[in-house]
């Protein structure tokens, strides 16, 4: 059973490519507001996929046999393309942040080019290890890699924003101004819209065509033991923080971290709607398998662990690496 310890990775993959996201844009697009942006971006996408893989190894539960991947790799499993194209994106980001640091503009811009694919990749095949399952109603969809490419780009944005004022407010950075986090913030205008839109055609496609499985799994989100967390993702997560950006409380910092937290927290509601409804209601050979997750207490301890260490690998960073350039450290 993939429980929290998945949901958990599948978020931190989310937020490590929606930060090198942001960190290409500022690059890419030479907008000289968003260069303080960039180191922070990158530090947050490296942090986040060390704390993915430390997820994976919570959920294998034998450390000892991570090395089995390398040695018996089967090719023929997207699991095993996830394992490879992640190693590749966090050397990706590294040599990001170095010729960041060093001011090598030709290769940093260079690898920021790279990295746009690099991105659409990473999150795509995790994405197909849940798509490619047919047997899994809930799963099997063509829209679930563009759906989660939208919700990493969100999430993304939100930690990289939130980090930013976690620098402003206890670390005394001064660099990371109003005017640059206030624009970030203008970029949920078209995000969150395109996320409530896929999220609606996904819906709407299961729910209309009402097969037996994918009906019990909508209504486990809209009804049933899910749906605090499902009108969570949806009012929280979405509508809210959309009314909070095009509001005028949205042209403040208070505003646009606000609406950064409601967006952040909604995109986990939105990874545990996803991964855990559907083992409730397997599809196999048609066959009702009654069996009830809960999160163990060791599981709540481990994953607020794995945030706790996100800041402290954060906190870190900003004393050995210049994150905004100019910026007290």
């Amino acid at each position: 059973f993939w429980g929290m310890y998945i949901v958990t990775f599948v978020f931190f993959i989310g937020i490590s490519a929606g930060g090198i996201a942001v960190a290409s844009l500022s690059h890419l697009a030479g907008i000289e507001k968003f260069k303080p942006v960039s180191k922070v971006a990158e530090v947050v996408a490296i942090i986040s996929l060390i704390l993915a893989m430390i997820a994976i190894v919570f959920d294998l539960g034998r450390p000892d046999r991570m090395l089995h991947l390398f040695i018996y790799p089967q090719f023929n499993s997207p699991l095993i393309w996830d394992v490879f194209v992640i190693n590749i994106y966090l050397v990706l980001c590294v040599a990001m942040l170095y010729f960041g640091i060093k001011g090598k503009t030709k290769l940093l811009k260079t690898f920021a080019v790279i990295s746009i694919p690099a991105f659409v990749l990473v999150h795509s095949i995790t994405a197909w290890i849940f798509g490619l399952m047919k047997s899994q109603a809930g799963w099997h969809t063509a829209i679930l890699a563009p759906l989660f490419i939208v919700s990493a780009l969100v999430s993304g944005l939100a930690a990289v924003i939130l980090a930013m004022n976690f620098s402003r407010q206890f670390l005394g950075v001064t660099t990371c101004n109003d005017d640059t986090i206030i624009s970030l913030g203008k970029y949920f205008k078209a995000l969150l819209p395109i996320l409530f839109y896929f999220l609606f055609c996904e819906f709407l496609t299961a729910g209309f065509a009402n097969i037996p499985k994918h009906a019990m799994i909508l209504k486990e989100l809209f009804v049933g033991r899910f749906a605090g967390i499902f009108w969570f993702d949806i009012g929280l997560g979405i509508i809210i923080p959309f009314l909070i950006i095009i509001s005028k409380f949205g042209k403040t910092i208070s505003g646009v971290g606000i609406a950064s937290l409601l967006s952040f927290l909604g995109v986990f509601a939105e990874r545990i709607d996803i991964v855990l409804p559907s083992f409730f209601h397997p599809a196999l050979m048609n066959i009702r398998i009654p069996y009830i997750y809960k999160p163990t207490g060791v599981e709540y301890l481990l994953i607020f662990g794995l945030f706790a260490l996100g800041v402290i690998f954060f906190i870190t960073a900003t004393k050995i690496i210049p994150l905004c350039e100019g910026g007290e450290q």
